[in-house]
């Protein structure tokens, strides 16, 4: 049975912790582990930088790429010794040798196809899952390395979006483990290719879907995508110092979490591993100790010491909220389309949408930076119904936030509404949008984006995701004293 593994770039970030990571490799004691590896440590932004440098004609590119050779060679030299790091720097100069001339294409061209730029990008993962190999080698453990354009072939399906092509790529998986039947396999996350055999990326954090996707190709066990922090919060300890880990979530809560900006996984992660049923273990890799947190189709056993139906809370800032409003709406067909129509046309994403059933206005939540496009192809998409009346207006509304409250029980809770909504105006929040889908798995609420930690932490505590500590002295516990410690005892049990 397979185990796959996915370290990310911190994890991967110096030759200690890459030698940490083979020894977290070889203490696994699954019978077959394949192990996904982002770049090092900034390596990605570093390779973007060069390919932008290149086609905007900065000749400070070559240094750029001197660089990347000279973190690489640096870290290979403390890692690897001996025939393995001979082979290594051997590789890592043949490959800077080619993307010295591919930059100098990309250079006198002043352009970079999209192809040029996803193949130069590619090569970190490249880097370090070699490296790995070869320190998971040095142990003396059968390790083999997988070059995942090989064998993960993807689809574009939108802007910046692949999905994979789930046949084919199984067809070449097979084919690639009957010429190689390690028992640990290093592959490299974030590339891949087209059906045409081009290098192509799974595009940003595409590492974690990378583990996802061969996941659920080798039915594996489980997937542990090892961090930097000991699970999944109840919300960003950043802004709630109260925050707890919890436990267990479900597939439908990560997601829920994901798309609401949570650091938990990118939304299309879950995907692949939610149709065969393959838990997702979220583990810190510089505490080993954590348990982590166990992403998986529905807990066994809800957390201990969280008993409010709400699991956890997202923010998402930098928003604008856009109202249409209008008597002229309610009963038109085809009112809804023509707005979205016009957003899809200027390219913007719509986070959130919110109509009321009088049907008189709709309002929806974009990021700040394209609401103005959104705006403008709404004027002239309107023209004519706002200057016959029957749409009153086209409105903006600047520096908002999103509150989402996220948990699967929510749905066979009574009250959740009214409890949150409860917190925010004792919290003195004003709430200018809600929105709440049939599956009741959150709640969404638009605030003033300067209202956004005060509401965080005021709904977080009123839903006892917050841990209270209560000191009560009684004196003189006769009749009346007793009878209240027999109260706080029979309430807490």
């Amino acid at each position: 049975m397979w185990s796959v593994h996915k370290f990310g770039g911190t994890c991967m970030g110096t030759p200690q912790r890459i030698q940490n990571v083979a020894d977290v490799v070889l203490g696994d004691s699954s019978e077959r582990k394949l192990i996904i590896v982002s770049a090092m440590s900034k390596v990605t932004d570093m390779m973007y930088s060069l390919v932008h440098k290149a086609q905007s004609r900065d000749d400070s590119y070559t240094e750029e790429l001197d660089k990347v050779f000279e973190k690489h060679m640096a870290a290979a030299k403390d890692l690897l010794d001996g025939e393995n790091l001979a082979r290594f720097l051997s590789q890592l100069h043949s490959d800077i040798s080619n993307l010295r001339a591919m930059l100098r294409a990309i250079y006198i061209a002043g352009h970079a196809t999209e192809s040029f730029s996803e193949f130069v990008v590619g090569h970190g993962e490249l880097w370090s899952s070699q490296m790995l190999s070869y320190a998971v080698q040095k142990s003396g453990a059968s390790c083999s390395w997988m070059d995942t354009r090989e064998v993960l072939v993807v689809k574009p399906s939108g802007p910046d979006m692949v999905d994979p092509d789930y046949e084919e790529s199984e067809k070449r998986l097979e084919k690639w483990f009957s010429r190689q039947p390690a028992e640990i396999i290093v592959a490299t996350g974030f590339i891949a290719s087209t059906a045409e055999n081009i290098p192509t990326t799974l595009k940003r954090d595409g590492s974690d879907f990378s583990a996802a996707i061969i996941g659920s190709l080798v039915r594996a066990r489980q997937v542990t995508i090892w961090t930097d922090v000991d699970g999944v919060f109840s919300a960003d300890p950043r802004k709630v110092s109260e925050a707890v880990i919890l436990s267990t979530l479900s597939y439908q809560e990560a997601w829920e979490m994901s798309y609401f900006g949570a650091n938990v996984l990118h939304p299309r992660t879950i995907i692949p591993v939610m149709k065969d049923n393959i838990p997702i273990v979220i583990r810190n890799m510089f505490n080993l100790s954590a348990p982590g947190t166990v992403i998986c189709k529905q807990p066994a056993n809800e957390d201990a010491d969280l008993d409010a139906c709400v699991k956890s809370f997202a923010t998402i800032d930098k928003l604008a909220l856009v109202n249409v409003e209008g008597t002229g709406m309610a009963g038109v067909p085809g009112t809804s389309s023509a707005i979205f129509s016009a957003v899809k046309e200027v390219g913007a994403n719509v986070i959130m949408i919110s109509q009321a059933s009088s049907e008189h206005s709709i309002c929806f939540a974009v990021p700040e930076k394209e609401v103005a496009a959104v705006s403008a192809a709404l004027h002239v998409r309107f023209r004519e119904a706002l200057a016959a009346g029957r749409l009153s207006k086209v409105e903006v509304i600047h520096d908002c936030s999103i509150l989402a409250a996220v948990g699967l029980r929510m749905a066979s809770t009574p009250g959740v509404s009214a409890i949150l909504f409860d917190a925010l105006a004792k919290a003195n929040i004003n709430v200018r949008a809600i929105a709440q889908g049939c599956s009741e798995y959150n709640i969404t609420v638009v605030l003033k984006q300067e209202d956004c930690v005060r509401a965080l932490r005021a709904a977080h505590s009123r839903f006892f995701l917050s841990k209270t500590t209560l000191a009560i002295g009684v004196i003189g516990p006769g009749l009346i004293g007793a009878t209240l410690l027999n109260q706080l005892r029979d309430q807490f049990n």
